[in-house]
């Protein structure tokens, strides 16, 4: 798909794109909120950590669930014989 960011393996990754989406979100309403535009909500820690914190856990869980699974394959690398 093309409307997906890449992560560090070079895949296109739904979990990295919602979390690089929401930063920049959290970023904007933060910028936005120092410039007090009207009919912009102040900036939220608490609000914005909401926002953030599952995303982040998401992202940083499937990139761990990945990085045990590649490196302790449950396949046997040789193939096994039936007994005669």
């Amino acid at each position: 798909m093309a409307l997906l960011l890449k992560n560090s393996e070079g895949k296109p990754s739904v979990s990295y794109t919602m979390v690089y989406t929401a930063f920049a979100v959290s970023l904007l309403w933060y910028l936005v909120s120092i410039i007090n535009v009207p009919h912009i909500r102040a900036f939220d820690v608490t609000t914005a950590s909401g926002f953030l914190s599952p995303l982040l856990a998401l992202y940083f869980g499937r990139k761990w669930s990945d990085s045990r699974s590649s490196s302790n394959p449950t396949t046997s690398a040789t193939p096994t014989t039936p007994a005669e």
